[in-house]
C-alpha cells in the first residue's frame, strides 16, 4: 500500500520543530551534528511532518521518564492499557 502523506511525529518541544522546519543558524543550534539533519531533509521532502503535542499528552513519556501517579495513569489510559485486575 502506497503512503499518501508523510509520517507524523508528536512532538513536544517546540523549539525542536522548528528547528527542523527552519535551517536557519542559530546560536542555540550549533553543536547539532550533522547526521541529525536527517530528519530536517525528510520534512523538507514531506516524507515526515512534525505535529506539536502538550507534554502531559505524550503518552510515550511513561516509557522514557518518571512520572508522577496522575500523569502516568492518563497516559495508560490514552495508549490503551488496562490493570490486569479489571479484565
Amino acid at each position: 500500500m502506497k503512503q499518501e502523506k508523510g509520517t507524523v511525529i508528536r512532538v513536544d518541544n517546540k523549539l525542536a520543530i522548528e528547528l527542523a522546519k527552519n535551517p536557519v543558524n542559530h546560536e542555540r543550534s550549533k553543536h547539532i551534528d550533522v547526521r541529525f539533519h536527517f530528519i530536517r531533509e525528510q520534512v523538507k521532502e514531506g516524507n515526515v511532518e512534525l505535529e506539536h503535542v502538550e507534554s502531559r499528552a505524550q503518552a510515550t513519556d511513561m516509557f522514557t521518564k518518571p512520572l508522577p501517579s496522575s500523569l502516568f495513569e492518563n497516559n495508560k489510559m490514552i495508549l490503551g492499557m488496562k490493570d490486569k485486575k479489571s479484565i
